[in-house]
């Protein structure tokens, strides 16, 4: 856990976040896993006398139920809508191309395919708003890896998928004030229910 917050500190300390700077090229690093997506939004800056890509921004997101039903491409596609979006207030406008870097080689290609599906289009009508390049790069030499797997954002099948019965057991049991009316309903159901009928 010490290590967990060693570099939790060293990702968020002033030494390696930068502030943005509107006059220097950007680069977005993104990885996208079968429930989440990571993104690191980067500029070059000098140290040393050195030029060095270093972290202005970082984001993760889980994805939606129905978002971790698409492909590999899809995610890795859905997750640099999502970064444009989500920094658009730096990458709308930028003087420089945005270099997007990707683990998936397929998607070098993907402004410039004939045939999309529906989804793909809506995206790359968004997409076509912003000056970027996409770029491959090798998977393991991919920071926002990270990101993208965050254990937390992780769950069982089992408990993102319960029943209506299951939920309203659990809140009975955790005395949930959110579901009040539904167990007062129950309880009043069961009450009728249980009552011996009086003969007719």
């Amino acid at each position: 856990m010490e290590a967990f917050k060693a570099l939790k500190e060293a990702l968020t300390s002033a030494p390696l976040l930068r502030y943005f700077d509107q006059n220097k090229a950007m680069r977005v690093e993104m990885d996208a896993s079968a429930f989440a997506i990571g993104r690191i939004l980067t500029q070059q800056f000098e140290i040393n006398g050195h030029l060095h890509w270093l972290p202005v921004a970082y984001y993760s997101k889980k994805l939606l139920d129905m978002e971790t039903r698409y492909g590999t491409g899809e995610h890795e596609l859905l997750a640099i809508v999502k970064a444009m979006h989500h920094w658009q207030h730096y990458c709308q406008g930028a003087r420089h191309p945005i270099v997007i870097l990707t683990d998936h080689a397929n998607l070098v290609w993907f402004m410039t395919t004939p045939n999309l599906m529906r989804r793909q289009l809506k995206w790359a009508k968004k997409l076509a708003e912003y000056n970027f390049n996409i770029t491959y790069q090798e998977g393991k030499k991919n920071p926002a890896d990270g990101l993208s797997r965050r254990p937390d954002y992780k769950l069982p099948k089992a408990s993102t998928t319960l029943t209506a019965a299951e939920t309203v057991r659990q809140s009975f049991c955790l005395g949930s004030n959110d579901y009040k009316p539904v167990q007062e309903k129950l309880y009043t159901l069961a009450v009728m229910t249980l009552r011996p009928r009086r003969p007719v």
